[in-house]
């Protein structure tokens, strides 16, 4: 009996151990097959990815906290200054750069749902337009990482 239960169990460990899923796990290809999806995400940043202000004279101020800073949108969330919010879908619209965003956002403790269309004009301004008709029309701020460090 436990012969062939022996012999049982290494027929399910090799019939498990073969095919195209087992030879990337052990040629390390998995590893691979994981990173270089992350890397081609990494490049494929939205057009309204980046810092945003209403005034061009806050970008000097990019990624510090306080007031009169610029706010980051990014596929990571939207954050400014005692708020915070996470997407939770984004689809494009069609029309020219224009994406449908829905979010769920946390401002002073109080938690909401917010839909909101994002469109990034020629003149690389990033118009949004929340459920309720208010609006906002940005500047990008150019930012360099390396001058943050």
């Amino acid at each position: 009996m436990k012969l062939a239960r022996a012999a049982n169990v290494a027929e399910n460990t090799f019939r498990h151990c073969v095919g195209i899923p087992s030879v990337l796990r052990r040629s390390g290809l998995v590893i691979l097959s994981a990173v270089v999806p992350a890397a081609l995400a990494a490049q494929d940043a939205p057009r309204w990815e980046g810092f945003w202000s209403g005034n061009a004279s806050w970008c000097a101020r990019a990624g510090d906290v306080g007031d009169e800073t610029p706010t980051w949108f990014g596929r990571d969330g939207f954050f400014g200054i005692e708020w915070s919010c996470e997407i939770e879908s984004v689809s494009e619209i069609g029309v020219g750069q224009s994406w449908a965003i829905s979010t769920t956002c946390l401002d002073a403790g109080f938690e909401y749902t917010q839909a909101q269309i994002f469109m990034v004009t020629h003149e690389d301004r990033l118009l949004i337009v929340d459920e309720t008709g208010v609006t906002d029309n940005l500047v990008r701020c150019m930012v360099d990482p390396k001058d943050k460090e």
